[in-house]
């Protein structure tokens, strides 16, 4: 797994839509379902992942906004491949390395996790891109319905996310794009 960078989030109940009783929360990457406090794409601020690169820079953008209130801080790593679908189907035989979003404008170079704070592993989250960072069909899609989310609406390990992705568990009618898998953790201050 690579770094990749931070959202500053809202964690979401999941939504009407989402008919599956065991999700408590949706912590998808995408801020489609829970919020991205800071919009990097929108201030073109996102790294090649579409991420934020310094949590510090984020904390300071939602205060500035005046945003932070149940706002929580994400760590996330994206696996070293992708594979791209036209939104039907997926080539299990197609992963290749993964690449950054053509629409970055900040290099990747992702700030440690701080020393006074740890990491708390939810699990795993499919995200579709195409020129940023656009979708988490486990959430968007309702796909954790038939997947087998956790409770935070993500994959246990890597490997099940892998493993869903290579059995065409994202395609009839999904999100047409490139698929990264990426971890998803919350920051607990120290």
């Amino acid at each position: 797994m690579i770094p990749a960078g931070y959202l500053l989030k809202r964690i979401a109940p999941p939504p009407g839509w989402l008919p599956a009783p065991h999700i408590v929360d949706v912590c998808s990457v995408s801020g489609c379902v829970n919020e991205n406090v800071v919009e990097l794409q929108k201030s073109w601020l996102h790294n090649g992942f579409g991420l934020a690169n310094d949590p510090q820079m984020l904390l300071r953008a939602g205060q500035a906004g005046g945003a932070v209130k149940d706002a929580i801080l994400f760590y996330y790593e994206v696996f070293e491949q992708e594979i791209e679908s036209d939104g039907w189907s997926i080539d299990p035989t197609s992963w290749r390395p993964i690449s950054r979003l053509r629409s970055a404008t900040v290099e990747t170079r992702v700030v440690p996790v701080p020393k006074a704070s740890a990491t708390k592993l939810l699990g795993y989250d499919l995200v579709v891109s195409n020129d940023f960072l656009e979708h988490s069909p486990l959430s968007c899609n309702s796909v954790a319905v038939e997947l087998g989310a956790n409770a935070h609406c993500l994959f246990d390990t890597l490997d099940q996310a892998r493993r869903a992705v290579d059995e065409g568990g994202f395609g009839g009618g999904c999100e047409d794009g490139v698929y990264r898998i990426m971890s998803v953790s919350m920051i607990v201050r120290g």
